[in-house]
């Protein structure tokens, strides 16, 4: 991965929502680890930068404290963009959705490990199945 964060050393994240399905629940603490190399169909955590112009820009102003704003998503790969910017392929399962983010509107993109505390319940329920068999086909080698 081209993009890099200040943190050289793994953290902890608290994921708010449900954009990730069962796969991971609101409120599920995990551990991050800007060393570990990220491929396709890993979570990962995303900081996304301020902007004050391009597509993202009403997106993550809307978002955080003076823009800045992290996110999980389903790393699925890169492309490059029609004027040769690298884009970063993310997914989410509720609802199943794949949006590229151009490289320059990412701050920190890292691997999300494990839950800090394992749960019993790891069981994918039918629309988290779902929606990953959905997004299969999009997943590009890095």
């Amino acid at each position: 991965m081209d993009v890099q964060f200040r943190i050289d050393h793994r953290y902890q994240l608290h994921f708010c929502g449900a954009c990730l399905g069962s796969l991971m629940t609101n409120g599920t603490k995990v551990w991050v680890d800007p060393a570990e190399e990220v491929k396709p169909f890993d979570l990962i955590a995303v900081v996304l930068r301020p902007l004050e112009i391009g597509p993202y820009a009403g997106f993550i102003n809307s978002m955080g404290d003076d823009g800045f704003m992290g996110i999980c998503k389903i790393f699925l790969g890169t492309r490059t963009s029609t004027t040769g910017e690298k884009l970063y392929l993310v997914a989410q399962l509720n609802p199943p959705a794949i949006s590229p983010i151009p490289e320059s509107a990412i701050e920190a993109l890292h691997k999300v490990m494990a839950p800090v505390e394992e749960t019993a319940d790891t069981d994918l329920d039918e629309g988290t199945r779902g929606a990953l068999e959905l997004l299969l086909p999009f997943a590009v080698e890095c």
